[in-house]
Protein backbone atom coordinates (compact mmCIF):
# COMPACT_ATOMS: atom_id res chain seq x y z
CA UNK A 1 0.00 0.00 0.00
CA UNK A 2 2.77 2.58 0.71
CA UNK A 3 4.24 1.95 -2.75
CA UNK A 4 0.78 2.33 -4.30
CA UNK A 5 0.25 5.60 -2.40
CA UNK A 6 3.62 6.90 -3.56
CA UNK A 7 2.66 5.90 -7.10
CA UNK A 8 -0.55 7.96 -6.90
CA UNK A 9 1.36 10.97 -5.58
CA UNK A 10 3.84 10.73 -8.48
CA UNK A 11 0.98 10.22 -10.93
CA UNK A 12 -0.79 13.36 -9.67
CA UNK A 13 2.48 15.22 -10.24
CA UNK A 14 2.71 13.74 -13.75
CA UNK A 15 5.99 12.06 -12.84
CA UNK A 16 5.25 9.01 -14.92
CA UNK A 17 8.54 7.16 -14.57
CA UNK A 18 8.42 7.41 -10.78
CA UNK A 19 4.73 6.49 -10.76
CA UNK A 20 5.43 3.44 -12.93
CA UNK A 21 8.24 2.35 -10.59
CA UNK A 22 6.06 2.58 -7.45
CA UNK A 23 2.99 0.95 -9.03
CA UNK A 24 5.19 -1.85 -10.40
CA UNK A 25 6.57 -2.50 -6.92
CA UNK A 26 3.09 -2.46 -5.39
CA UNK A 27 1.92 -4.91 -8.03
CA UNK A 28 4.93 -7.17 -7.46
CA UNK A 29 4.31 -7.30 -3.71
CA UNK A 30 0.57 -7.93 -4.18
CA UNK A 31 0.30 -9.58 -7.57
CA UNK A 32 -3.37 -10.48 -7.11
CA UNK A 33 -4.49 -6.85 -6.82
CA UNK A 34 -6.14 -5.82 -10.11
CA UNK A 35 -6.23 -2.12 -9.12
CA UNK A 36 -2.44 -2.02 -8.78
CA UNK A 37 -2.05 -3.66 -12.18
CA UNK A 38 -4.58 -1.27 -13.71
CA UNK A 39 -2.94 1.90 -12.39
CA UNK A 40 0.44 0.57 -13.46
CA UNK A 41 -0.97 0.23 -16.98
CA UNK A 42 -2.22 3.81 -16.94
CA UNK A 43 1.17 5.11 -15.79
CA UNK A 44 2.93 3.14 -18.53
CA UNK A 45 0.43 4.44 -21.11
CA UNK A 46 0.96 8.05 -20.03
CA UNK A 47 4.71 7.64 -20.52
CA UNK A 48 4.05 6.00 -23.92
CA UNK A 49 5.42 2.64 -22.86
CA UNK A 50 2.60 0.97 -24.75
CA UNK A 51 3.94 -2.59 -24.77
CA UNK A 52 4.36 -2.47 -20.97
CA UNK A 53 0.92 -0.85 -20.62
CA UNK A 54 -0.62 -3.66 -22.65
CA UNK A 55 0.91 -6.28 -20.36
CA UNK A 56 -0.34 -4.48 -17.24
CA UNK A 57 -3.90 -4.03 -18.55
CA UNK A 58 -4.05 -7.66 -19.69
CA UNK A 59 -2.99 -8.64 -16.17
CA UNK A 60 -5.70 -6.44 -14.64
CA UNK A 61 -8.32 -7.97 -16.95
CA UNK A 62 -7.09 -11.47 -16.09
CA UNK A 63 -7.33 -10.75 -12.37
CA UNK A 64 -10.83 -9.29 -12.67
CA UNK A 65 -12.53 -10.15 -15.95
CA UNK A 66 -15.63 -8.07 -15.13
CA UNK A 67 -13.61 -4.87 -14.58
CA UNK A 68 -14.63 -3.02 -17.74
CA UNK A 69 -12.09 -0.14 -17.46
CA UNK A 70 -9.29 -2.69 -17.84
CA UNK A 71 -10.73 -3.85 -21.17
CA UNK A 72 -11.40 -0.28 -22.29
CA UNK A 73 -7.86 0.87 -21.52
CA UNK A 74 -6.45 -2.27 -23.08
CA UNK A 75 -8.35 -1.33 -26.23
CA UNK A 76 -6.80 2.14 -26.26
CA UNK A 77 -3.33 0.68 -25.76
CA UNK A 78 -3.78 -1.81 -28.59
CA UNK A 79 -4.88 1.02 -30.85
CA UNK A 80 -1.74 2.93 -29.94
CA UNK A 81 0.22 -0.18 -30.92
CA UNK A 82 -1.57 -0.30 -34.28
CA UNK A 83 -3.41 -3.53 -33.45
CA UNK A 84 -6.90 -2.44 -34.48
CA UNK A 85 -8.60 -5.83 -34.60
CA UNK A 86 -7.37 -6.75 -31.12
CA UNK A 87 -8.41 -3.32 -29.86
CA UNK A 88 -11.89 -3.89 -31.29
CA UNK A 89 -12.11 -7.22 -29.43
CA UNK A 90 -11.06 -5.52 -26.17
CA UNK A 91 -13.68 -2.77 -26.52
CA UNK A 92 -16.30 -5.41 -27.25
CA UNK A 93 -15.32 -7.21 -24.05
CA UNK A 94 -15.79 -3.90 -22.22
CA UNK A 95 -19.37 -3.47 -23.49
CA UNK A 96 -20.13 -7.13 -22.84
CA UNK A 97 -19.37 -6.41 -19.17
CA UNK A 98 -21.08 -3.01 -19.10
CA UNK A 99 -23.69 -2.71 -21.85
CA UNK A 100 -24.18 1.03 -21.30
CA UNK A 101 -20.45 1.85 -21.61
CA UNK A 102 -21.00 4.74 -24.04
CA UNK A 103 -17.37 5.69 -24.67
CA UNK A 104 -16.49 2.07 -25.47
CA UNK A 105 -19.31 1.94 -28.03
CA UNK A 106 -17.93 5.17 -29.49
CA UNK A 107 -14.44 3.63 -29.85
CA UNK A 108 -15.95 0.59 -31.55
CA UNK A 109 -17.64 2.97 -33.97
CA UNK A 110 -14.35 4.73 -34.71
CA UNK A 111 -12.54 1.48 -35.49
CA UNK A 112 -15.38 0.20 -37.69
CA UNK A 113 -15.55 3.55 -39.50
CA UNK A 114 -11.81 3.30 -40.24
CA UNK A 115 -12.39 -0.25 -41.53
CA UNK A 116 -15.17 1.10 -43.82
CA UNK A 117 -17.76 -0.99 -42.01
CA UNK A 118 -20.42 1.70 -42.37
CA UNK A 119 -23.30 -0.33 -41.03
CA UNK A 120 -21.36 -1.49 -37.97
CA UNK A 121 -20.03 2.01 -37.27
CA UNK A 122 -23.50 3.55 -37.45
CA UNK A 123 -24.81 0.87 -35.09
CA UNK A 124 -21.97 1.49 -32.61
CA UNK A 125 -22.31 5.28 -32.61
CA UNK A 126 -26.08 4.92 -32.24
CA UNK A 127 -25.51 2.68 -29.20
CA UNK A 128 -23.14 5.26 -27.72
CA UNK A 129 -25.82 7.93 -28.14
CA UNK A 130 -28.47 5.66 -26.67
CA UNK A 131 -26.54 5.68 -23.39
CA UNK A 132 -25.11 9.21 -23.69
CA UNK A 133 -27.49 11.27 -25.87
CA UNK A 134 -25.49 14.48 -25.59
CA UNK A 135 -22.11 13.01 -26.55
CA UNK A 136 -21.05 15.56 -29.15
CA UNK A 137 -18.15 13.43 -30.41
CA UNK A 138 -20.44 10.49 -31.19
CA UNK A 139 -22.95 12.79 -32.91
CA UNK A 140 -20.22 14.33 -35.06
CA UNK A 141 -18.71 11.00 -36.01
CA UNK A 142 -22.07 9.37 -36.66
CA UNK A 143 -22.87 12.25 -39.00
CA UNK A 144 -19.53 11.83 -40.78
CA UNK A 145 -20.17 8.11 -41.37
CA UNK A 146 -23.71 8.81 -42.59
CA UNK A 147 -22.37 11.48 -44.93
CA UNK A 148 -19.68 9.16 -46.33
CA UNK A 149 -22.40 6.58 -46.94
CA UNK A 150 -24.45 9.13 -48.90
CA UNK A 151 -27.22 9.31 -46.31
CA UNK A 152 -27.13 13.10 -46.19
CA UNK A 153 -30.54 13.58 -44.58
CA UNK A 154 -29.55 11.45 -41.59
CA UNK A 155 -26.16 13.19 -41.44
CA UNK A 156 -27.90 16.57 -41.44
CA UNK A 157 -29.93 15.49 -38.41
CA UNK A 158 -26.84 14.24 -36.54
CA UNK A 159 -24.85 17.41 -37.21
CA UNK A 160 -27.83 19.56 -36.18
CA UNK A 161 -27.84 17.86 -32.77
CA UNK A 162 -24.06 18.16 -32.46
CA UNK A 163 -24.22 21.88 -33.23
CA UNK A 164 -26.83 22.42 -30.54
CA UNK A 165 -24.16 21.44 -28.02
CA UNK A 166 -21.23 23.18 -29.76
CA UNK A 167 -22.61 25.72 -32.27
CA UNK A 168 -19.25 27.22 -33.19
CA UNK A 169 -17.21 24.04 -33.60
CA UNK A 170 -15.37 24.53 -36.93
CA UNK A 171 -15.19 20.84 -37.88
CA UNK A 172 -18.91 20.23 -37.32
CA UNK A 173 -19.86 23.39 -39.21
CA UNK A 174 -17.62 22.29 -42.08
CA UNK A 175 -19.23 18.84 -42.12
CA UNK A 176 -22.68 20.41 -42.10
CA UNK A 177 -21.74 22.69 -45.01
CA UNK A 178 -20.65 19.64 -47.03
CA UNK A 179 -23.95 17.92 -46.27
CA UNK A 180 -25.99 21.01 -47.15
CA UNK A 181 -24.18 21.21 -50.49
CA UNK A 182 -24.97 17.56 -51.17
CA UNK A 183 -28.63 18.28 -50.40
CA UNK A 184 -28.54 21.34 -52.74
CA UNK A 185 -29.29 23.64 -49.80
CA UNK A 186 -26.64 26.03 -51.03
CA UNK A 187 -27.66 29.18 -49.17
CA UNK A 188 -27.74 27.28 -45.89
CA UNK A 189 -24.34 25.77 -46.73
CA UNK A 190 -22.85 29.28 -46.90
CA UNK A 191 -23.72 30.10 -43.29
CA UNK A 192 -22.16 26.89 -41.95
CA UNK A 193 -19.09 27.21 -44.16
CA UNK A 194 -18.60 30.79 -42.90
CA UNK A 195 -18.67 29.62 -39.29
CA UNK A 196 -16.10 26.93 -40.07
CA UNK A 197 -13.79 29.33 -41.91
CA UNK A 198 -14.17 32.04 -39.25
CA UNK A 199 -13.52 29.51 -36.49
CA UNK A 200 -10.26 28.28 -38.04
CA UNK A 201 -8.88 31.00 -40.29
CA UNK A 202 -5.78 28.98 -41.14
CA UNK A 203 -7.65 26.00 -42.58
CA UNK A 204 -7.47 25.99 -46.39
CA UNK A 205 -10.12 23.27 -46.75
CA UNK A 206 -12.64 25.33 -44.79
CA UNK A 207 -11.89 28.39 -46.94
CA UNK A 208 -12.30 26.29 -50.11
CA UNK A 209 -15.62 24.90 -48.90
CA UNK A 210 -16.81 28.44 -48.23
CA UNK A 211 -15.86 29.30 -51.80
CA UNK A 212 -17.72 26.25 -53.11
CA UNK A 213 -20.79 27.17 -51.07
CA UNK A 214 -20.73 30.80 -52.25
CA UNK A 215 -20.32 29.72 -55.87
CA UNK A 216 -23.15 27.19 -55.57
CA UNK A 217 -25.37 29.91 -54.10
CA UNK A 218 -24.57 32.20 -57.04
CA UNK A 219 -22.27 34.56 -55.12
CA UNK A 220 -19.37 34.65 -57.56
CA UNK A 221 -17.45 37.59 -56.07
CA UNK A 222 -17.52 36.05 -52.59
CA UNK A 223 -16.54 32.67 -54.06
CA UNK A 224 -13.46 34.16 -55.76
CA UNK A 225 -12.44 35.79 -52.49
CA UNK A 226 -12.75 32.53 -50.55
CA UNK A 227 -10.96 30.46 -53.20
CA UNK A 228 -8.17 33.03 -53.21
CA UNK A 229 -7.83 32.68 -49.44
CA UNK A 230 -7.68 28.88 -49.71
CA UNK A 231 -5.01 29.08 -52.42
CA UNK A 232 -2.95 31.53 -50.34
CA UNK A 233 -3.19 29.30 -47.26
CA UNK A 234 -1.96 26.20 -49.07
CA UNK A 235 0.48 26.62 -51.95
CA UNK A 236 -0.15 23.03 -53.10
CA UNK A 237 -3.94 23.03 -52.93
CA UNK A 238 -5.21 22.31 -56.44
CA UNK A 239 -8.99 22.59 -56.04
CA UNK A 240 -9.29 26.34 -55.35
CA UNK A 241 -6.90 27.06 -58.23
CA UNK A 242 -8.97 24.96 -60.63
CA UNK A 243 -12.18 26.68 -59.56
CA UNK A 244 -10.62 30.12 -59.88
CA UNK A 245 -9.39 29.17 -63.34
CA UNK A 246 -12.88 28.04 -64.32
CA UNK A 247 -14.59 31.21 -63.04
CA UNK A 248 -12.06 33.52 -64.70
CA UNK A 249 -12.33 31.56 -67.98
CA UNK A 250 -16.12 31.88 -67.95
CA UNK A 251 -15.78 35.63 -67.41
CA UNK A 252 -13.23 36.05 -70.19
CA UNK A 253 -10.36 36.91 -67.82
CA UNK A 254 -8.08 34.45 -69.54
CA UNK A 255 -4.80 35.80 -68.18
CA UNK A 256 -5.95 35.39 -64.57
CA UNK A 257 -7.39 31.97 -65.39
CA UNK A 258 -4.13 30.80 -66.94
CA UNK A 259 -2.15 31.97 -63.91
CA UNK A 260 -4.10 29.76 -61.50
CA UNK A 261 -4.39 26.80 -63.85
CA UNK A 262 -0.65 26.79 -64.53
CA UNK A 263 -0.05 26.76 -60.76
CA UNK A 264 -2.42 23.80 -60.44
CA UNK A 265 -0.80 22.03 -63.40
CA UNK A 266 2.63 22.40 -61.83
CA UNK A 267 1.33 20.72 -58.66
CA UNK A 268 -0.68 17.90 -60.30
CA UNK A 269 0.09 17.57 -64.01
CA UNK A 270 -2.06 14.43 -64.37
CA UNK A 271 -5.15 15.85 -62.62
CA UNK A 272 -8.31 15.52 -64.75
CA UNK A 273 -9.93 18.79 -63.65
CA UNK A 274 -6.71 20.73 -64.17
CA UNK A 275 -6.22 19.46 -67.72
CA UNK A 276 -9.88 19.68 -68.65
CA UNK A 277 -10.03 23.33 -67.60
CA UNK A 278 -6.77 24.09 -69.39
CA UNK A 279 -8.24 22.50 -72.51
CA UNK A 280 -11.25 24.84 -72.22
CA UNK A 281 -9.05 27.88 -71.63
CA UNK A 282 -6.82 27.21 -74.62
CA UNK A 283 -9.91 26.59 -76.76
CA UNK A 284 -11.16 30.04 -75.78
CA UNK A 285 -7.80 31.41 -76.90
CA UNK A 286 -8.05 29.32 -80.10
CA UNK A 287 -4.72 27.75 -79.18
CA UNK A 288 -5.97 24.46 -80.55
CA UNK A 289 -2.72 22.52 -80.30
CA UNK A 290 -2.46 23.22 -76.56
CA UNK A 291 -6.18 22.54 -76.12
CA UNK A 292 -5.86 19.11 -77.76
CA UNK A 293 -2.82 18.30 -75.63
CA UNK A 294 -4.61 19.02 -72.35
CA UNK A 295 -7.85 17.28 -73.29
CA UNK A 296 -5.78 14.21 -74.13
CA UNK A 297 -4.02 14.46 -70.77
CA UNK A 298 -7.40 14.75 -69.04
CA UNK A 299 -8.65 11.63 -70.79
CA UNK A 300 -5.65 9.64 -69.61
CA UNK A 301 -7.12 10.07 -66.11
CA UNK A 302 -10.78 9.56 -67.09
CA UNK A 303 -10.94 7.76 -70.44
CA UNK A 304 -14.70 7.25 -70.14
CA UNK A 305 -15.53 10.95 -69.78
CA UNK A 306 -17.64 11.63 -72.88
CA UNK A 307 -17.82 15.41 -72.31
CA UNK A 308 -14.03 15.78 -72.30
CA UNK A 309 -13.77 13.54 -75.35
CA UNK A 310 -16.37 15.63 -77.21
CA UNK A 311 -14.36 18.73 -76.40
CA UNK A 312 -11.22 16.96 -77.62
CA UNK A 313 -12.96 16.23 -80.91
CA UNK A 314 -13.95 19.90 -81.26
CA UNK A 315 -10.40 21.01 -80.47
CA UNK A 316 -9.12 18.62 -83.16
CA UNK A 317 -11.51 20.26 -85.62
CA UNK A 318 -10.15 23.64 -84.56
CA UNK A 319 -6.63 22.33 -85.12
CA UNK A 320 -7.75 21.05 -88.57
CA UNK A 321 -6.85 17.48 -87.64
CA UNK A 322 -10.12 16.07 -88.96
CA UNK A 323 -9.05 12.42 -89.03
CA UNK A 324 -8.26 12.60 -85.33
CA UNK A 325 -11.52 14.46 -84.72
CA UNK A 326 -13.51 11.69 -86.42
CA UNK A 327 -11.92 9.07 -84.15
CA UNK A 328 -12.67 11.20 -81.08
CA UNK A 329 -16.33 11.65 -82.11
CA UNK A 330 -16.63 7.91 -82.67
CA UNK A 331 -15.20 7.27 -79.21
CA UNK A 332 -17.78 9.63 -77.69
CA UNK A 333 -20.59 7.70 -79.37
CA UNK A 334 -19.16 4.39 -78.27
CA UNK A 335 -19.45 5.53 -74.64
CA UNK A 336 -22.59 7.69 -75.06
CA UNK A 337 -24.59 6.57 -78.16
CA UNK A 338 -27.23 9.25 -77.56
CA UNK A 339 -24.84 12.19 -77.58
CA UNK A 340 -26.66 14.02 -80.37
CA UNK A 341 -24.14 16.84 -80.74
CA UNK A 342 -21.35 14.31 -81.24
CA UNK A 343 -23.41 12.49 -83.87
CA UNK A 344 -24.21 15.74 -85.71
CA UNK A 345 -20.64 17.02 -85.59
CA UNK A 346 -19.30 13.63 -86.69
CA UNK A 347 -21.52 13.89 -89.77
CA UNK A 348 -20.15 17.34 -90.60
CA UNK A 349 -16.57 16.16 -90.03
CA UNK A 350 -17.11 13.25 -92.43
CA UNK A 351 -18.27 15.71 -95.09
CA UNK A 352 -15.08 17.73 -94.64
CA UNK A 353 -13.10 14.50 -95.03
CA UNK A 354 -14.97 13.65 -98.22
CA UNK A 355 -16.77 10.67 -96.65
CA UNK A 356 -20.19 11.64 -97.98
CA UNK A 357 -21.85 8.25 -97.54
CA UNK A 358 -20.76 8.01 -93.93
CA UNK A 359 -21.89 11.60 -93.27
CA UNK A 360 -25.31 10.83 -94.75
CA UNK A 361 -25.63 7.75 -92.58
CA UNK A 362 -24.87 9.67 -89.35
CA UNK A 363 -27.16 12.61 -90.12
CA UNK A 364 -30.07 10.35 -91.12
CA UNK A 365 -29.55 8.33 -87.93
CA UNK A 366 -29.65 11.53 -85.92
CA UNK A 367 -32.93 12.75 -87.45
CA UNK A 368 -34.52 9.32 -87.13
CA UNK A 369 -33.64 8.87 -83.47
CA UNK A 370 -34.13 12.46 -82.30
CA UNK A 371 -36.71 14.34 -84.30
CA UNK A 372 -36.63 17.23 -81.82
CA UNK A 373 -32.87 17.86 -82.11
CA UNK A 374 -32.11 21.58 -81.84
CA UNK A 375 -29.96 21.53 -84.98
CA UNK A 376 -32.52 19.64 -87.03
CA UNK A 377 -32.95 22.34 -89.68
CA UNK A 378 -29.22 22.56 -90.32
CA UNK A 379 -28.96 18.77 -90.48
CA UNK A 380 -31.81 18.60 -93.02
CA UNK A 381 -30.22 21.37 -95.09
CA UNK A 382 -26.88 19.54 -95.14
CA UNK A 383 -28.56 16.26 -96.11
CA UNK A 384 -30.44 17.95 -98.93
CA UNK A 385 -27.12 19.07 -100.40
CA UNK A 386 -25.45 15.67 -100.30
Amino acid sequence: MPHYTLGKISRDGRQWDEASKEFAEASRLDNDNYVYAFDLGRAYFSSRRYADARSAFENAARLKADFEPAWYNLGGTLRALGRQDEALAAYRRAVSVKADYAVAHREIGRILAAKKDTRGAIEAFTKALQYSPNDTASLRELGAVQSDAGNFTAAESSFTKALQAAPNDPQTNYNMAVVKLALKKNTEAVSFAKRAADGDTGNAVYAYTLGLSEESAGHEVEAVRAYGTAAALDSRYVKPRVNLGHIYTDNGLLGEALKYLLEAYKIEPANFEVNNNMGQLYARQENWTASVEHYERALLSEPGNSTARLNLARACVGAEDLAKARIAYQEVLRVAPDNWDALFELGKTCISLGSTAEAKKHLQDLLKRNAAYSGREEAERILAGL
